[in-house]
């Protein structure tokens, strides 16, 4: 794995490191957005086309809700994670890995949190 190659200049592995990171939570964020904007979107609909609690879209509302709460609350996540890497990676001392990794893991620990444990895959 090219993560435990050492590289010549360690510093530039790991601004590139923060930065495929940082892509990621970006994109992960927008896919979040997305999905929340589209939950809405169904939620309405459901709404427009009237609450039927025999067919079950009482039940599809509620959980569209819930969906929607998660998102929002792991989008708040992102966007802090976001902005620990963007200074991380704006700063022009030498990075120190310690606090890069305590960043890292205070942000996923805050993913994790955020989550619903049924909407957690595997």
């Amino acid at each position: 794995m090219t993560d435990q190659i050492p590289d010549q200049d360690g510093g530039s592995h790991l601004k590139r490191q923060v930065l495929y990171t940082s892509d990621l939570l970006r994109s992960l964020q927008e896919s979040i957005h997305r999905l929340r904007n589209e939950a809405e979107a169904l939620r309405e609909q459901l709404e427009t086309n009237g609450i039927d609690e025999v067919t079950g879209t009482k039940g599809q509302v509620s959980k569209l809700e819930q969906l929607i709460r998660e998102c929002q609350k792991v989008e708040r996540v992102l966007a802090e994670q976001s902005s620990e890497f963007a200074d991380l990676f704006k700063s022009e001392n030498e990075l120190d890995l310690v606090a890069a990794r305590a960043a890292v893991e205070r942000g996923l620990s805050g993913l994790r949190a955020a989550l619903d444990p049924e909407l957690v895959l595997g």
